[in-house]
């Protein structure tokens, strides 16, 4: 609702994502009227550099912030802000409920009373490249992958909630599964390899956490789940462009890939030429 009262619409959102939303905007007003909304959310400064002034019923700050950094804002608070410099920002609507699950997974004692840190303009390489992949996701010419989607969301509220929460987290990370959960999450994958799974869902196969999951299943596999997953398509796809004459694009779909392009980009990535040069030269 707070969007639709913004001076132009968002050229970029990810409408139908369940986990949370994403939302990129260009030239709009410099001032912007911000009310008390039911999720947190962090703002990724894009476009270079500018001067933020923001106002609440009892403190006034201006911040000078770089191209690449983020403002933490928790929910229910409500500003006004003014932008002097380059309309250019993306916002990620983050669950209270995201936070809070992921907070219990990472030990924080009495996570349901966790809420963001208040920062405007602050660096962090990991944040601002997760945020980015993100926003790159979604603006694939097709659907966006949900299940990479997931995993770049739990891992940038993995990062806020060390750094930019108001408790931290004092368990140690796991790093162990046993061997019939591990056997039964990659026998999913085999499967399911060409369907959009979801983090959540392989966590409770091994069940794990989506947190002790992702570092379980790194630790076990030496890849991050995601990265396994491609590596399945790319061994499905390179049987299909051997064995059949499928076009390249049905190929790209019945392994999973979102378009010919993404299809491509990965499997020359991981095998080192292109769909067709591998076909022509088996």
């Amino acid at each position: 609702m707070w969007g639709a009262t913004l001076s132009a619409p968002p050229s970029l959102s990810s409408d139908g994502w369940s986990s949370a939303m994403l939302r990129h905007w260009r030239d709009t007003s410099p001032d912007m009227e911000q009310p008390p909304l039911d999720h947190h959310y962090i703002v990724l400064h894009l476009g270079g550099a500018k001067r933020v002034h923001r106002r609440s019923p009892v403190a006034a700050t201006v911040a000078d912030v770089a191209a690449g950094s983020l403002t933490t804002v928790a929910a229910g608070t409500a500003y006004r802000w003014r932008t002097e410099g380059p309309i250019e920002f993306a916002h990620l609507y983050l669950p209270c409920t995201q936070v809070i699950a992921v907070a219990a997974e990472m030990g924080v004692n009495q996570a349901a009373g966790i809420t963001l840190t208040d920062r405007i303009g602050c660096r962090s390489d990991r944040l601002e490249t997760l945020f980015r992949l993100m926003l790159q996701e979604v603006g694939q010419p097709r659907h966006a992958s949900a299940f990479l989607m997931d995993l770049l969301l739990h891992s940038f509220t993995v990062d806020l909630v060390r750094h930019h929460a108001s408790v931290v987290p004092t368990t140690p990370a796991r790093h162990a599964m046993a061997p019939h959960r591990l056997r039964r999450v990659l026998d999913h994958i085999e499967t399911n390899f060409a369907d959009d799974l979801r983090l959540a869902d392989l966590a409770a196969l091994a069940g794990t956490s989506p947190y002790h999951f992702s570092r379980a299943f790194r630790h076990e596999t030496g890849q991050p789940p995601y990265r396994y997953l491609v590596s399945r398509r790319i061994h499905h796809a390179g049987d299909l462009l051997t064995r059949t004459a499928l076009p390249i694009e049905t190929v790209a779909r019945r392994c999973g890939f979102n378009s010919p392009r993404q299809f491509a980009a990965a499997f020359r990535q991981h095998v080192g030429v292109s769909p067709s040069g591998f076909r022509r030269a088996n």
